[in-house]
Formats: structure tokens, C-alpha cells, sequence
């Protein structure tokens, strides 16, 4: 009868140990999800289309430009290859390209939202696009401090999910001077189960 018990015991630690180990993974997961906005200092935006000033609306026609701004300095940080370097004569933007379909894919994975492509004018940093590439100087989404996101707290509702955790700084850990607050719905990319972002907001403690 105690050798039943115990095996009956050993059987429930590994089992709790398993889901234990599976929720662990799954909050690091969400850690690097968030830490693809955070990374790009994308720290208080929505998919609306207005609301209070404070806030980044990307659902905004007006706010294609910072869609297309994640969709090239994501992959300039995470997927080098894709970048390539101007065959123009003059340069003007900046030494490097990437085509369309790579900055809609990024946008697409990461909001569920279409691109509509385009010159983005005015505002720094300046990108052309010339019907196919999308030309730029790689060198304006440099950052002397990168934020990555622990994901301490997932609470799953009906149609989404919230994220809550602190940020920290890529190359001092312990420094964790803000928390914030995500919400992403389930979403299905290449056949992978993953989530797309409906909203973030950081708050500063230090």
C-alpha cells in the first residue's frame, strides 16, 4: 500500500512539475512577444482609431508610418538577412532595403493589420519606397538602451489575453524601472499558435 502511495505521489509531482514548466514557458514566450514592441521603444499604443493624445492609435489611417517603421527596424534587428544594401546611383535615404512583402509579413504577424505601402515623409526617421523596396539609413533605429519584457502575470479571457509584468534593460538585467500592461488576442501565424497585439501600456517607476 506505501509503495502505491508513492508511486502514486511521484506520478502527481511530475505531472504538476510538467504544467509547472509549461506555464513557465509559455509566460517566456510572451516575454519575447512584448519584447518585439519594447525593443523598437514602442511602449503606449492601441489598435483604435483615436482616444487620449498620450497614446499611439495605430488603428489612425495617419499612423501607417509607425507600421511600417516596426516592420523594418524589427528586421533589422531580428532578421538581418532580409536587409539589403541600395543599388541606386544616389543613396539619398541610407544604404539599405527591404522588400514590401517583408515589412507587411512583420505587421501582419505582429498586429493582424495590412500595410498600406508607402513614402513616409516628414517625421524621422525619413523612408522611400519605390514600389517594391523600401529604402533607409539602418543607422536611425540604433538605441543606447533596449527594454525587454518578464511576463510575470497572463490572465486568459474570453477573445484575449493580458500580459502584465516589468520591463528590463537588455544589458542590465536587475534594472527593471517600468511595469507594464498588454493585451493580445490568440492568433494562428504559419501554422504556429501565437498572439497579436490589441495593446500596450508601460508606466515608468524611476
Amino acid at each position: 500500500m506505501k509503495r502505491k502511495f508513492l508511486a502514486l505521489s511521484l506520478i502527481l509531482i511530475v505531472i504538476f512539475s510538467m504544467g509547472a514548466a509549461k506555464k513557465s514557458d509559455e509566460k517566456k514566450r510572451m516575454g519575447i512577444f512584448i519584447s518585439n514592441f519594447t525593443e523598437l521603444n514602442m511602449y503606449e499604443f492601441d489598435l483604435e482609431e483615436d482616444g487620449p493624445d498620450e497614446i499611439l492609435h495605430l488603428g489612425d489611417p495617419y499612423a501607417m508610418s509607425e507600421l511600417i517603421r516596426f516592420g523594418i527596424g524589427h528586421n533589422i534587428i531580428n532578421n538581418k538577412k532580409l536587409i539589403q544594401k541600395c543599388t541606386r546611383k544616389n543613396c539619398e535615404f541610407g544604404s539599405s532595403t527591404i522588400a514590401k512583402e517583408s515589412v507587411a509579413a512583420s505587421v501582419r504577424k505582429y498586429f493582424d493589420l495590412p500595410v498600406k505601402h508607402q513614402k513616409v515623409m516628414g517625421d524621422s526617421p525619413e523612408i522611400d519606397f519605390d514600389g517594391k523596396l523600401y529604402h533607409f539609413d539602418k543607422r536611425n533605429w540604433d538605441s543606447d538602451v533596449i527594454y525587454y519584457a518578464d511576463v510575470q502575470e497572463a490572465d486568459k479571457g474570453e477573445s484575449f489575453i493580458t500580459m502584465s509584468g516589468e520591463l528590463y534593460e537588455l544589458d542590465n538585467p536587475k534594472h527593471r524601472p517600468a511595469n507594464f500592461v498588454a493585451k493580445a488576442k490568440p492568433y494562428r501565424w504559419n501554422n504556429k499558435d501565437t498572439w497579436a497585439i490589441l495593446s500596450l501600456s508601460v508606466e515608468w517607476t524611476e
